[in-house]
């Protein structure tokens, strides 16, 4: 079994590993759990993503700010800046904004 990731930047960038690859359940144990309510609407809502690039802008103790570019299935992309608090190796918030 792979070592959980160490280091807020770290798990920022395992939990989108996680999503491109569609593993959700590992992206939901990362932290998927604080923004939805079920599994399935968790999962679901990347329905209409092809792949995220996240990009880390700095790190502040457990805050990683990041840029991400979601590609979405109908070629289009999706822009979007903000931040991700991470405790204990899981983000246990975010503040995210579509920006284009």
């Amino acid at each position: 079994m792979p070592s959980s990731p160490s280091g807020p930047a770290a798990v920022v960038l395992s939990y989108f590993a996680a999503i491109n690859g569609k593993a959700y359940a590992t992206a939901w144990r990362l932290g998927g759990s604080n923004f939805s309510s079920s599994y399935s609407s968790f999962a679901n809502g990347f329905s209409t993503t092809a792949s995220d690039t996240v990009t880390i802008l700095s790190v502040s103790g457990s805050v990683v700010a990041v840029r991400l570019a979601a590609q979405q299935t109908d070629g289009t992309v999706k822009m979007y800046q903000g931040t991700y608090t991470v405790t204990g190796d899981v983000i246990t918030s975010s503040n995210i904004q579509q920006v284009g």
